[in-house]
């Protein structure tokens, strides 16, 4: 059973990978074997993120890119293909969030939400689709958010991305799903991450709430979604793909 979550051979592009959730999440796909590509925008982080893999024993790659421009995407998935010689795992895990109430947003701010947090996924899955095509198949996981199952005033504009990001993930599931590709997304809660630190003096000051209204009563870390990142990688999720799965520890359930 255990070769079934085996991803020896298979190379992992994390967008967004070189720290928090992302960071997290190619860890365990390295663990289970795989080749990791760490893609962020901050290049000190990057080298930081690959030290940390090297240093657990994997196989990592860096990649500076804007996932929001389609020049630095072609680019960067160009550059793992050559680097690796193959790309089999995509992890759309890249995003911005800070609340701006609707009324006094810009377009700009709209559009940036919109460029970072949903036509990334776009330009990723486009990009890497072919090199899937040309190995036979492949696993496209998109990380959302439970904002798409709530509501908050203040980030309609990451929900619009956010739930974007849902319905292209269910007919780019139904689209490509003759090729041998899978596409599934993941939805988190409430993660202890930089963009949402739930301990320490930066403590987001909603966290007490939602912790106390969550059925395990945490928040989460990045470590518990390498289980469920490793099998939506994997032969194990063969016959999974069009499914938006919660993993909030059941703050959803409450709010």
């Amino acid at each position: 059973m255990n070769s079934k979550f085996d991803l020896t051979g298979k190379v992992a592009i994390i967008t967004g990978g070189n720290g928090g959730l992302g960071l997290g999440i190619a860890r365990g796909l390295a663990e289970a074997g795989a080749k990791v590509a760490v893609v962020g925008r901050n290049q000190d982080k990057i080298d930081n993120a690959v030290k940390v893999l090297e240093g657990d024993g994997a196989t990592a790659f860096g990649v500076q890119c804007d996932v929001s421009k389609e020049d630095d995407v072609n680019n960067m998935v160009a550059a793992v293909a050559e680097h690796y010689g193959r790309i089999d795992i995509l992890f759309n895990n890249a995003a911005i969030s800070w609340g701006i109430p609707a009324e006094t947003m810009t377009l700009d701010e709209w559009n940036n939400f919109i460029a970072i947090n949903l036509t990334s996924c776009f330009l990723t899955c486009r990009a890497v689709f072919p090199h899937m095509v040309e190995v036979g198949g492949g696993k496209i996981i998109n990380v959302g958010s439970i904002i798409t199952k709530l509501g908050f005033g203040k980030l309609v504009h990451y929900a619009a991305a956010k739930g974007g990001m849902d319905h292209m993930t269910q007919s780019l599931a139904q689209g490509w799903g003759r090729h041998g590709i899978t596409v599934n997304a993941l939805l988190p809660g409430l993660v202890n991450t930089e963009m949402m630190p739930c301990e320490g003096e930066k403590k987001v000051g909603l966290v007490d709430f939602a912790v106390s209204k969550t059925a395990t009563g945490t928040y989460g870390q990045p470590e518990d979604f390498q289980g469920m990142s490793v099998m939506l990688s994997s032969a194990a999720s063969d016959f999974i793909t069009g499914s938006i799965i919660v993993m909030d520890g059941g703050l959803s359930l409450a709010i």
